[in-house]
């Protein structure tokens, strides 16, 4: 294995003496710029926890906007159109990112990202400008989900290149980001439409999420050279493998059911308090257990290995669902749930991105971080419109949200199944026993 300096990153003249001792092992072809975890990896670490708190924080914000636009702005429009908005956010954030893997082979990390940022400023400063629901579906819709792609799946790749050692505690400490954001994104655009209005809180988003994650982009560069060959013939190559395959089809079914706790335990709530800050406080209580969740995501990974932590947390919030959503009807109940579940039920996206580094190498992590978060995509784009047909034909007259909770425990249930699967793929391939951390 040869180890080259990139003339972007180091001094043309500087050379690196070794690889670290404990650095795991990798292809004999690939090619490095730097050493994995240094001071410089947990910096990179933190410019990928402002880049997904911006960007994560503005789209969890758009259920601020969502109740906005129903009770005020378009109140004579459907839901279903206005619902178009945020599907098709994180519809095209996931599937965009088959795309980036082949982005930052070719432009780089810090590019790409950039490139997001500026997409993203500008898709939200049209959106100020609109006056039909169609023409926010097109800016804050597509054009902010597609921006987001640029900036979402490189900025979980880039850690796991940077770092070997603590490759899942780096990771989940980035996409707490998400949570963070959301968490300091909601509050600040409702402030903001109630005292200014709808459309400078859309401006001024776009201007603060370009200011923080143009800056935190320009911190990000390559550890490793991308891997030889067509992209195309890379792709394939990874998705036809079984490991990839679990994977794939367990993030699909994760998003097909995620979403059905987050969208209908705050109504639950309200409906339960009579009061509607409660779905705003349930709201927070999630964000704050995914932040939670996915920076012991690390620790627990460590404690029982990442093959079993992704089997052991799909288990538990079909379990978590079964107790709190059919059994449970108090607003206590919905806020430990929502505690538990956030926390619970993320942890997969920083401990997959340690199974494919480990699995496939570092230098195609980028390709199939990305292609697997196309899957997740695929989950959103399919779940959420089966969960709005179950309530509207099953829950919505007996004020019951037992069938889109039955679908949500289905699809954790074939996630979980999924799981099995590839932890006892990985297990025969190091020769690991079900007893065995893995």
């Amino acid at each position: 294995m040869s180890i080259n300096v990139a003339p972007d990153t180091l001094n043309r003249h500087d050379t690196i003496a070794s690889k670290s001792e404990h650095a795991s092992s990798p292809d004999p072809e690939t090619i490095e710029y730097a050493e994995p975890d240094t001071k410089y990896a947990w910096l990179v670490a933190i410019a990928a926890l402002l880049n997904l708190a911006t960007t994560m924080g503005t789209l969890n914000s758009f259920g601020v906007y969502q109740q906005y636009y129903l009770n005020t702005l378009y109140s004579t429009d459907s839901a279903v159109s206005i619902s178009w908005i945020s599907t098709l956010i994180s519809f095209c954030m996931f599937v965009g990112g088959v795309f980036t893997g082949k982005l930052v082979d070719k432009f780089g990390f810090r590019i790409t990202c950039f490139s997001g940022s500026v997409v993203c400023c500008i898709a939200l400063i049209l959106a100020s400008f609109t006056s039909r629901v169609w023409q926010l579906v097109l800016t804050q819709g597509i054009m902010l989900g597609l921006g987001a792609s640029l900036i979402f799946s490189p900025s979980i790749s880039v850690v796991a290149q940077w770092h070997t050692k603590h490759r899942v505690l780096a990771t989940g400490i980035a996409v707490a980001g998400g949570g963070i954001g959301g968490m300091v994104f909601s509050v600040a655009t409702e402030k903001i439409i109630d005292n200014v209005s709808y459309k400078w809180s859309l401006r001024i988003l776009g201007l603060l999420l370009f200011a923080i994650s143009g800056a935190s982009s320009m911190v990000y560069k390559r550890r490793i050279a991308p891997a030889q060959g067509s992209n195309t013939r890379l792709l394939f190559t990874i998705a036809r493998d079984p490991r990839f395959i679990c994977i794939a089809l367990a993030v699909m079914f994760i998003n097909m059911g995620y979403f059905e706790p987050l969208l209908y335990v705050p109504t639950l709530a309200v409906i339960q308090s009579g009061t509607q800050s409660t779905s705003s406080n349930i709201v927070l209580v999630f964000n704050a257990g995914t932040t939670i969740g996915r920076v012991l995501s690390g620790l627990i990974s460590k404690l029982i290995g990442p093959a079993n932590t992704n089997l052991a947390s799909n288990f538990l919030c079909c379990l978590f669902i079964c107790i709190f959503m059919f059994s449970i009807n108090t607003v206590v109940g919905y806020y430990i749930f929502s505690a538990l579940f956030g926390t619970i039920s993320t942890l997969y996206l920083a401990v997959n991105t340690h199974i494919l580094a480990h699995e496939f190498g570092p230098q195609v992590v980028a390709s199939s971080v990305g292609l697997s978060m196309a899957c997740c995509g695929v989950g959103v784009l399919v779940g959420n419109p089966v969960q709005g047909v179950l309530y509207e034909t099953y829950d919505k007259t007996h004020t019951k949200f037992n069938a889109v909770s039955a679908w949500a425990v289905a699809c954790f249930a074939a996630a979980t199944a999924c799981y099995m699967v590839l932890r006892w793929l990985v297990g025969r391939k190091h020769k690991v026993s079900w007893f065995q951390k893995i």
